[in-house]
This record gives C-alpha cells, structure tokens and sequence, in this order.
C-alpha cells in the first residue's frame, strides 16, 4: 500500500481491514508536520474538514505554538475552527501517538501525509505511516 501512495502522488482515503465503519469526516483529526505531503493531504481534506463538527490538528516537533497558530489561522480562512494539541517533541514513531490520540479524541478520520523513507532509517526512527497502515482503527486520508 505506501508504494501504492507514494508512486501515485494522489489522495487516498485508506479503510481499516476490520470493523464496522459509521460516519466518515464529522470529528477529523489531522496530523501535521510542515511538509509537502502534509500541506497535499490538509489540501485534500478540505471539503471534509469544513463540514466537520470538530477537527483537531496535533503537531511534534520544535516550536509548536508558532506552527499551531500559523495553521490554526490558515484553516480559519477556509471557515475551519480547529482544537490544536502539542504531541511534544517529534518522535520515532508517531503513528502510535496519533492513533492513541485519535481514539481519545473519538475521531472519526485521520488525515495525514504519506511518507517514503529507506528501510534502514525506518528500522532505527520507526515510521508513523506504516505504523498507521498496519494497526489503523479508522479511515485515514493519505498523500505522498
């Protein structure tokens, strides 16, 4: 599936193998990092996310008050009010960090970019997309 992603470049709404799947996009969260493939996936959910109920965006890494309010008020302009949360430093492997988060969150759908990296630096960092594509509990939108 992320060769799938990344060979393609397009948006992709990926469901999870098990489980009953209710309303998708009425409680987004969206993962942020200040990326290419993050910018084409919060591209790509926009019509979701102006008609959701809530979205939250959560960010890792440095100087996370800057980055929120920087996005919070680029989404503002599109008509999305958003909840920002600091995940903290960036870590290893977030994507057990955003699922964790979006279960707690009872999000509906994840929107996230897509990342490709070497498999020596996933085996020592981790990757959050595989970690995602692997133990996903709800819809997630994908762009490389």
């Amino acid at each position: 599936m992320p060769n799938l992603l990344i060979e393609t470049g397009r948006p992709a709404l990926v469901l999870p193998y098990a489980g009953p799947i209710a309303q998708i996009g009425r409680n987004v969260l969206v993962a942020w990092k200040q990326t290419r493939e993050a910018a084409r996936a919060l591209s790509a959910a926009l019509p979701w996310l102006t008609r959701a109920d809530q979205v939250h965006v959560v960010y890792y890494g440095d100087t996370p008050d800057l980055v929120l309010q920087t996005l919070q008020r680029y989404l503002q302009t599109h008509g999305v009010v958003a909840t920002t949360h600091c995940g903290g430093p960036e870590q290893g492997d977030a994507g057990v960090a955003l699922l964790s988060l979006a279960a707690d969150l009872d999000a509906d759908m994840l929107v996230m970019g897509c990342y490709g990296h070497s498999r020596a630096r996933e085996w020592v960092l981790g990757g959050a997309t595989r970690s995602v594509l692997q133990s996903m509990t709800l819809p997630v939108l994908m762009v490389h």
